[in-house]
């Protein structure tokens, strides 16, 4: 480990695990386990500076019940199933086979003194044995599911009603969680840092702060984490929220929401100032959480109160809502609190009945290469990637510890960090963290226009948007001109909301320089409308009929049945009513994508400008709408009958006009799209995805022209070309093909041969040429040291000076290459 942190891919590994694989306290059989947990996954801890262990012992009610004495027993995580039943509805009664049931016949009985012994073993043998300096962390889970709570639901059930305005606010009857702003009611127990009791009135972040700062040193534990929303939302499994209740919205008032959380953290941090708090965070994304509770997370990261944003969500192994976990991630990312961000993957799951790397995964990687292909940008234009990887757990529900979930997740884990993106994707998400905060702060009427623009971002993902960059709005600010035209190779893509006079005239001028944009949302600014040619009329809502332009190419669909065109807008999480339409109809640097019509009433739904005087420069904006249904207290939004269009779709659409042809062969309308994401690293393109429906098929075009991915085959011709790709896919390109004559064109990795002037290291064939233009992106230091070399049958071609160039052009092709360097 010496040797390998002074090159580290990541600064840190955290394996997660449950006290279910210790079937005896005795120690040498504790130190068993804890040598076999750290041995499975060697591999991964390798490529960092340092590990951790993070120990799911309960649901945190170990803590709350701490009272100093190491021979006490507590209640641990033995169950598989759902315990507290009676606080969850679809459980009808004891008998249902989803109620919390013992692991094992015979579960240990565990001492506080035990728990010392597990943390100091894993220190000590991860240290001793394998040379790693480890730490351990504690959890605290504010739900019922974990374990059995006396503490929670018996002693002090007050601290599950949360209330604003002095009302009970709730979602569910039978399913609340902990609520952090909660005051304890006295009671006579023993504590560790109450003997006496609890006082009446006892915030519940000083009782746990104070707790914790007892509890986390006695038992050598190094961090605390909150699970599962705890700190965030009293809301955590659904996106409503106390001020969005599915019909209504806003609903509280921004100061009491937000102070109300706020002053569980000052109170925790004052108790527990010398221990690190790591958090799981919500579901959703920062504009979401700001929308439905007012979550501050701005706040959170500048007063130190987290040092890590939350990571990706693992709620897409269950739902499968990959564009919902993807876009949220991000919009976390887009600012940090400290130096780094973790990526966590969901391999097993140690209290339910699912194993996702088997049972929901079907050992599909998907989960590890889509959100690895995010990359963040600072504001020196380089990208930062994930410096910790986290393992949700190393071990089942019946306390297994299965070595061979190690061996087939670490590859595709160690593969996907080697591919960290290092240049900005074709798309980049220009996020306003800090105006949306700002936003809700001035006014919780905004939040509207937030809850649709972060729903509609999700969407678009679903559906094949290939959105993996992030970018926030004070980096762009803060860039020099020159690394703000480093940007000109990607589209900034961005919503309407916190556009004012002043970053208005920002983005605009830096489409007049050159630089390319797509907005998305409500154009209400006049320098905005200027930009695009639009102006506003009245708004419509409701059922409209929407055209596409015959210039925007749409996914071909072999079932005849029509696909939709209506869309039915609800005004409340739509932004608005539809009123964007043409100032000049008559300008011809404009290209209309789409309308909606409404009783004779037309209004513009997606287009793009570009002007001769913008130095190549674009705009390109898509107005969007949401296909929910109001009124439902579900976990997601419900969706609209399907005869009723997702214009989400449209986003990826309208990158045509940008050059980036990305369409999906599907055999119906409902097909479900293929996630698409295109990732830059050493100068060449990484195509990353799932295909959830194995029917679709992706047909591509840039602007250089066809990608040809190594080890595929494709027809190059005029239009895109069509590419039936794997279940999961993380492919690499350093080809591109334009040429009018169809043929199929096919590259292949060869190993490297020497040739008369060097020894190359890598050795790639393309084949099938017709009279065609090829565009060859090699590493940037092969360019630089003019190391790279084509060979056309037995003849090397003669290139042009390359060496201050990001690509290789050569024209009049046919045949087969060999490029090497």
């Amino acid at each position: 480990m010496g040797q390998a942190s002074e090159k580290a891919a990541l600064k840190r590994v955290t394996l997660e695990m449950s006290l279910k694989p210790f079937t005896s306290m005795e120690p040498a059989a504790i130190d068993e386990v804890c040598e076999e947990a750290i041995r499975q996954w060697l591999p991964l801890i390798g490529l960092a500076d340092r590990c951790s262990m993070l120990l799911w012992v309960s649901d945190g009610s170990e803590i709350l019940t701490w009272n100093g004495n190491f021979d006490s027993e507590f209640e641990w995580g033995r169950y598989i199933g759902f315990a507290n039943e009676d606080k969850f509805s679809h459980i009808k009664s004891e008998n249902d086979a989803a109620v919390a049931k013992l692991y094992r016949d015979d579960p240990c009985r565990v001492t506080y003194g035990d728990l010392r012994y597990i943390v100091a073993a894993f220190k000590r043998i991860a240290g001793l044995k394998f040379g790693i300096r480890m730490e351990v962390g504690a959890t605290f889970d504010a739900g019922p599911e974990f374990a059995y709570s006396d503490f929670k639901y018996k002693d002090h059930p007050e601290i599950n009603k949360p209330e604003l305005g002095g009302k009970f606010v709730a979602l569910r009857a039978d399913y609340t969680v902990v609520c952090v702003w909660s005051k304890l009611h006295a009671d006579k127990a023993a504590y560790a840092t109450y003997p006496d009791g609890i006082p009446e009135g006892t915030p519940f972040g000083q009782f746990l702060g104070r707790q914790c700062a007892s509890y986390l040193p006695a038992l050598g534990f190094d961090y605390i984490w909150f699970s599962n929303g705890f700190g965030f939302s009293s809301f955590p499994w659904t996106y409503l929220g106390a001020n969005f209740d599915g019909t209504s919205l806003p609903l509280a008032d921004y100061e009491e929401l937000s102070g109300k959380l706020l002053s569980f953290w000052e109170a925790f941090k004052q108790e527990c100032p010398g221990f690190r708090t790591e958090v799981r965070g919500t579901n959703f994304g920062t504009g979401m959480d700001l929308t439905k509770d007012f979550v501050p997370l701005k706040q959170l990261y500048e007063a130190g109160y987290i040092e890590l944003p939350p990571p990706n969500s693992p709620w897409g192994a269950l739902n499968f809502d990959f564009g919902l976990e993807v876009a949220s991630y991000m919009s976390r990312i887009a600012v940090l609190p400290g130096d780094t961000y973790p990526y966590r993957f969901y391999a097993n799951d140690p209290w339910f009945w699912q194993n996702p790397w088997r049972d929901l995964y079907d050992r599909e990687p998907h989960d590890i290469y889509c959100p690895l292909s995010v990359g963040r940008m600072n504001a020196d234009g380089k990208l930062e990637s994930p410096g910790i990887v986290e393992i949700l757990t190393i071990d089942t529900e019946k306390g297994k510890l299965i070595d061979t979930c190690a061996q087939e997740v670490i590859p595709h884990l160690r593969r996907a960090i080697e591919d960290f993106p290092d240049e900005p994707g074709i798309l980049t998400w220009l996020y306003p963290f800090a105006e949306y905060h700002a936003a809700v702060a001035d006014s919780e009427a905004r939040s509207k226009t937030i809850f649709f623009e972060e729903w509609f971002v999700r969407n678009a993902v679903n559906e094949g948007l290939p959105l993996n960059t992030v970018l926030s709005t004070d980096s762009f600010r803060k860039m020099s001109e020159d690394t703000r035209r480093k940007l000109h190779r990607t589209v900034l893509f961005t919503p309407t909301s916190w556009i004012d006079e002043a970053n208005a005239g920002l983005l605009a001028d830096y489409v007049r320089g050159g630089g390319k944009v797509l907005f998305y949302g409500p154009a209400l600014d006049p320098d905005l409308q200027r930009l695009l040619n639009i102006r506003q009329e009245e708004g419509l809502e409701g059922e409209m009929e929407v055209s596409v332009s015959a210039a925007l190419a749409q996914d071909p669909i072999f079932d005849e049945s029509p696909s939709p065109s209506i869309i039915d807008h609800d005004p409340l999480i739509g932004g608005g009513g539809i009123g964007e339409v043409l100032a000049d109809a008559s300008d011809r640097y404009m290209q209309v994508c789409s309308t909606a019509q409404r009783e004779g009433q037309e209004r513009v739904m997606a287009l793009t400008r570009r002007l001769p005087d913008w130095n190549g420069g674009q705009a390109g904006w898509v107005r969007g709408s949401l296909p929910f249904l109001r009124g439902s207290v579900t976990d997601l939004p419900v969706r609209q009958p399907q005869r009723y269009l997702d214009v989400s779709v449209q986003a990826r659409y309208v990158l045509a006009q940008f050059g980036y042809s990305l369409l999906q062969t599907k055999q119906a309308a409902a097909s479900k799209s293929a996630l698409l994401f295109i990732a830059r690293r050493d100068n060449g393109y990484f195509f990353t995805g799932c295909r959830q429906d194995t029917s679709v098929s992706l047909q591509m075009r840039f602007p250089q022209g066809v990608p040809i991915l190594i080890g595929q085959t494709t027809k190059v011709g005029d239009g895109p070309s069509a590419y039936s790709l794997d279940r999961t896919f993380h492919d690499e390109c350093r080809l591109f093909v334009r040429q009018s004559g169809g043929s199929l064109v096919s590259c292949r990795e060869h190993s490297p041969m020497p040739t008369p002037n060097r020894s190359s290291t890598r050795l790639i064939t393309v084949a099938g040429l017709r009279e065609a233009s090829l565009t060859i992106y090699p590493p940037l230091d092969a360019l630089r040291e003019a190391r790279v070399e084509v060979k056309c049958g037995d003849v090397y071609l003669e290139l042009p000076d390359y060496t201050s160039s990001d690509c290789i052009r050569i024209d009049n092709l046919t045949g087969a290459l060999e490029i090497s360097w």
